[in-house]
């Protein structure tokens, strides 16, 4: 059992974000254990070596938070506009792609600013709604800040490379 002493000087202290709550035991090899309360909510047994010398400083939502912050880029993976900017990728840039011969190799590409998906969405911005769609402006154009919008499928629909304008000439005022 730790002097009284010890037990008051690790009582309530922060180390790292674990708070000592209460010594709890020693280990079979006679190192103190102490129960702390993490900043998340967990509690974790840890030994008093580890807590002083620095080794333990969360219940390990730490080295989890470290880990996901490592591996994410942009944090939008699987939302509308990501798939949109992959899609729009595939169909340019995959000649497997079952419309590919209406994209790439029709010479359709996409700028080089768009090759990061977080570039494609500061330019684009979020769509409007879900019904919405990247759409070229010309559609004989590369996709790029200049030639995209997002757009309805009415909309979309008028712009075809296929669409006709038709104009009233009728006489007014006869």
């Amino acid at each position: 059992m730790p002097k009284l002493g010890e037990i008051k000087k690790l009582h309530g202290q922060r180390f790292g974000r674990l708070i000592v709550e209460d010594h709890v035991g020693k280990t079979n090899k006679g190192h103190s254990l102490w129960r702390c309360l993490c900043m998340c909510g967990q509690h974790i047994t840890v030994q008093r070596t580890a807590l002083l010398w620095g080794f333990s400083k969360s219940c390990g939502c730490l080295r989890r938070e470290a880990t996901r912050n490592r591996f994410t880029t942009h944090g939008q993976t699987g939302t509308f506009e990501h798939r949109v900017w992959k899609e729009m990728r595939k169909r340019c840039f995959n000649p497997k792609s079952s419309i590919w011969k209406y994209y790439g190799g029709r010479g359709i590409s996409i700028c080089a600013r768009w090759s990061s998906f977080e570039n494609f969405l500061a330019d684009m911005g979020i769509s409007p709604s879900l019904t919405h769609s990247i759409d070229r402006i010309n559609p004989n154009g590369n996709y790029e800040p200049t030639n995209c919008r997002w757009a309805t499928k009415k909309e979309q629909a008028n712009n075809r490379r296929n669409s006709l304008i038709l104009k009233d000439f009728s006489l007014q005022g006869t």
